[in-house]
């Protein structure tokens, strides 16, 4: 994602209402970073994220509280433009001509869609390489992506398809086969551990809900939790509550992280040792009264009357002292 610092160009620190401003300490050290180097606003989020030492989700919340101030926003989207989409056979020749490697990286995409590509799909691989600067081997690894993944559920692929995620990952500011790659391999992930919840929570085919997508999210990318330990925290929700709660998962899954538990075995020895640790703890009990009998106080006072007048007529009657 671009960025765009909204004061004054140049300053290598934060002026004071900025600072005032600013929430959390992370959130002073973005816009000081960006200030500092303003080559780092065109940065992927993810060397970002290095050079702050936080991660993709404390980013997108420091992101959306400045934004929230004013003290930061979104660069242009950028997005194709009609002359790049519509060459003309002779600038697409030309274009060919100045770059060895276009004709093959179009044959090759034609053999993936199974189509003769038409010059305004030619257009559009052309300006994935000439405005977005993009190289063959990425523009030819999202052609080969969105083609299994559509392929999977019977679509067929188009060029246009792959152009507009092109530009959409572009803005995201993944632009190198590395940053690709490793989009693809996160996003193949998520997806998995996302397909293995909804089975797991039993929620089917609908979308989730935000709160859900909050945990999850903790749970997988900011606690980078294996699914095992999802699977057991679930197991121990539902054994000592009768329901697989999210908030009572998250501190199960929580104290785990805090931890250091990282495997199955890991997590089940915390578990004994917590249930052994509160085992001990003695609770307070109120004592039964003995035989089952309640205290009657009218029938005690009772009591202690008559023997109180019994010991006075005693004394009166002159038998007390016998």
């Amino acid at each position: 994602m671009k960025y765009n610092v909204l004061y004054k160009d140049g300053a290598v620190c934060l002026p004071a209402s900025a600072f005032l401003t600013c929430d959390t300490l992370l959130e002073v050290r973005f816009l000081m970073l960006l200030s500092y180097d303003r080559a780092l606003c065109d940065a992927d989020d993810t060397m970002l994220c290095e050079q702050l030492g936080c991660t993709l989700l404390e980013l997108e919340e420091a992101v959306s509280s400045l934004r929230e101030k004013g003290l930061l926003e979104a660069a242009k989207k950028l997005a194709p433009s009609v002359a790049n989409k519509n060459l003309s056979g002779k600038e697409i020749a030309g274009a060919i001509e100045s770059d060895n490697s276009l004709k093959q990286l179009i044959e090759e995409c034609e053999a993936i869609c199974g189509k003769v590509f038409t010059t305004t799909d030619v257009s559009k691989i052309v300006s994935l390489k000439s405005s977005l600067g993009l190289d063959s081997e990425t523009v030819l690894l999202l052609f080969y992506y969105h083609f299994e993944k559509l392929d999977a559920v019977g679509k067929k692929l188009t060029v246009s398809y792959v152009e507009k995620s092109a530009y959409s990952l572009y803005n995201q500011g993944i632009r190198t086969l590395d940053s690709l790659q490793g989009y693809i391999k996160e996003n193949e992930r998520r997806n998995s551990n996302k397909y293995k919840v909804a089975r797991l929570f039993g929620i089917g085919e609908r979308a989730f809900t935000k709160k859900e997508e909050k945990f999850f999210d903790k749970w997988f990318i900011e606690w980078e939790m294996p699914f095992e330990l999802i699977e057991a925290a679930f197991e121990i929700a539902v054994n000592n509550t009768g329901k697989a709660g999210l908030e009572y998962m998250s501190k199960i899954l929580s104290d785990w992280h805090d931890s250091g538990v990282r495997t199955v075995e890991q997590a089940e020895k915390a578990n004994a040792d917590f249930k052994a640790a509160n085992k001990n703890k003695t609770k307070f009990v109120e004592k039964p009264v003995s035989n089952g009998a309640s205290f009657d106080t009218e029938e005690f006072f009772e009591k202690a009357r008559k023997r109180s007048e019994a010991m006075m007529n005693a004394v009166i009657n002159g038998e007390g002292n016998k």
